[in-house]
């Protein structure tokens, strides 16, 4: 699977990952070259680059571009999508980075929203294939042309409103979640809800209309904290 990012120095490296957690000691004990993984505030580094590095991972943005070091990197990459030893390629010269054995799936989710700011939850049943009694927005696999259809088709589906009784405000950038040897790419999306009296299908068993505060209260799918932050700064559609 290839994922976007930031290019910060030209080049192609490849390798097995390995996810830096001591600002004092940057390679494994592999014999191999391997692609270091790090925080973003920990580049440049101060001194050279232990022996064996092929490239570089930046989890986040570096604060300043600091020197040049000349080892394929990119950045803006989070840390939860990169397992320890996996192998990686990156490519700094056209800004992305490719993941070995990974699946990508498409989903959407969309948050419905009444005027007094409340957003709607649905707690999923024991009868979906994955995250039984974790809490979500509307969401489902991206099967439609493009992820605002599936988004209507999941609202229509899930809540029984229909396209009349919500409006699009707004649309947010996609959020990666990883479970396993796949990664979700999630589409966000924003409605107003005019309608409020919701009726479930057999994947959720209950609703509750919740200030967005409670996400991070509750047991949800992953990163459900971050799909909403990704449409709740976005302005209106319109």
């Amino acid at each position: 699977m290839t994922l976007p990012a930031l290019g910060v120095y030209r080049g192609i490296a490849r390798g097995p990952v390995h996810l830096v957690d001591d600002p004092q000691h940057w390679r494994s004990d592999r014999p191999t070259p391997e692609v270091l993984a790090l925080p973003a505030p920990w580049w440049p580094p101060k001194e050279r680059l232990p022996k064996g590095t092929a490239g570089v991972i930046l989890l986040g943005t570096p604060v300043e571009p600091g020197r040049v070091v000349r080892v394929p990197t990119v950045a803006r990459v989070d840390a939860d999508v990169l397992r320890e030893g996996e192998e990686v390629e990156v490519n700094g010269s056209l800004g992305r980075f490719r993941i070995e054995g990974v699946e990508e799936v498409g989903v959407v989710t969309s948050f419905l929203e009444r005027d007094d700011g409340k957003i709607l939850l649905l707690e999923r049943s024991s009868k979906v294939g994955s995250f039984q009694g974790h809490w979500a927005g509307v969401s489902g696999f991206l099967e439609a042309t493009t992820p605002l259809e599936q988004a209507f088709r999941e609202i229509v589906e899930e809540t029984g409103l229909t396209a009349n009784d919500v409006e699009l405000r707004s649309e947010g950038s996609p959020v990666l979640a990883r479970d396993g040897v796949r990664i979700f790419v999630v589409h966000p999306f924003r409605f107003r809800a005019r309608r409020t009296d919701v009726t479930l299908d057999w994947e959720h068993t209950r609703s509750e209309w919740v200030d967005p505060s409670e996400i991070r209260l509750r047991p949800t799918v992953p990163k459900l904290d971050r799909v909403w932050e990704s449409v709740r700064g976005v302005p209106p559609k319109g």
